[in-house]
């Protein structure tokens, strides 16, 4: 069985050497690459062969526009946000871009291999509070207003 290569981008360097280390930790998946930037991990996702790309929604450059680069890829990874911002149009703009998955900072723990698996093998997982209601707006309306501090646009 191969491992899952997993591209972890996140700008805070505590944060990254956790979630390297909780990844890492399980025998499923093998963390290829990190990035700190948007840019970068585009850049890597392009590069290298990936099946799945963790990246924090509020690092520099990500977000949205990040999602749907990488989403739109020839062989595009799965995508999976991670922020500790997980109001609804955060949630429903990171989904309508191209995430399978968004998890909430904080609310993970242990939990998150399983959660990063279950992705990797095609489910969708909103693992957090606002999830549902993000996936209702997406779904009802097909275009998502984004927040100021996202990038004021619509997905």
């Amino acid at each position: 069985m191969s491992r899952v290569r997993v591209l972890i981008a996140d700008d805070h360097p505590e944060m990254l050497s956790a979630l390297v280390t909780a990844v890492e930790a399980d025998a499923r998946f093998v963390v290829a690459a990190t990035a700190t930037c948007g840019e970068q991990a585009t850049r890597l996702a392009a590069e290298l062969p990936l099946d799945l790309v963790l990246i924090d929604v509020r690092m520099p450059g990500g977000g949205p526009a990040t999602a749907m680069a990488i989403a739109r890829l020839p062989r595009a990874p799965v995508v999976v946000a991670i922020s500790a911002e997980i109001g609804v149009n955060t949630v429903a703009a990171m989904v309508a871009a191209g995430a399978v998955g968004f998890l909430a900072k904080g609310r993970i723990g242990e939990t998150l291999p399983e959660l990063l698996a279950r992705c990797a093998h095609g489910e969708v997982v909103l693992a957090t509070p606002t999830g549902a209601a993000a996936l209702r707006a997406v779904l009802g309306s097909g275009r998502v207003e984004l927040p100021e501090a996202v990038g004021g646009a619509a997905v």
